[in-house]
């Protein structure tokens, strides 16, 4: 039952629209209290399709959730669950696009790796959300350079949790 509570509320999060390419859209339960949170568990999102790329996402929304204070719950219920869904699309630059044409070139430079990431927590016992963030970013095809961008992208979107809002 947590797990499609918490997908349907993901994918209404999801729902509300894109974000510009590098704005994070965040939202959060005002009433609850983020102060008592301390423990959190993964619970199926819907990760990335190439498991290099999971596995940088995992990483970096655990040190993130670490920095925030939280433990990851090993043997007993967790205060809540995480879960992040990814999706990897191609853009077009048609600015870019246009210059290539003019210039007789290949059409092919004109495209680019876009990545949009949300993560949401939701309370285990309610099933409740409680917080959630959606960014969109452009991805750099090197490994090294989309690795660091996702931790960047991970970085701006817990600098939105309550508990960060100046």
């Amino acid at each position: 039952m947590l797990r499609l509570g918490g997908l349907m509320m993901l994918m209404l999060f999801v729902a509300q629209g894109r974000p510009a390419p590098g704005k994070v859209n965040s939202t959060y339960d005002e009433s609850a209290n983020f102060q008592t949170l301390k423990t959190y568990s993964w619970v199926q999102g819907s990760p990335a399709f190439d498991p290099s790329v999971d596995k940088t996402i995992v990483a970096a929304v655990d040190s993130e959730m670490s920095a925030l204070g939280f433990t990851k719950a090993a043997d007993k219920p967790a205060d809540v669950a995480i879960r992040y869904l990814a999706v990897r699309s191609t853009s077009i630059d048609l600015k870019k696009l246009s210059e290539i044409e003019k210039a007789g070139g290949d059409k092919a430079g004109a495209d680019y790796t876009v990545g949009r990431l949300v993560i949401a927590m939701q309370d285990v016992k309610s099933g409740k959300q409680l917080w959630a963030a959606d960014c969109v970013e452009r991805l750099n095809p090197a490994v090294a350079e989309r690795d660091a961008t996702i931790r960047q992208v991970a970085t701006r979107m817990f600098e939105t949790y309550p508990t960060k809002k100046k």
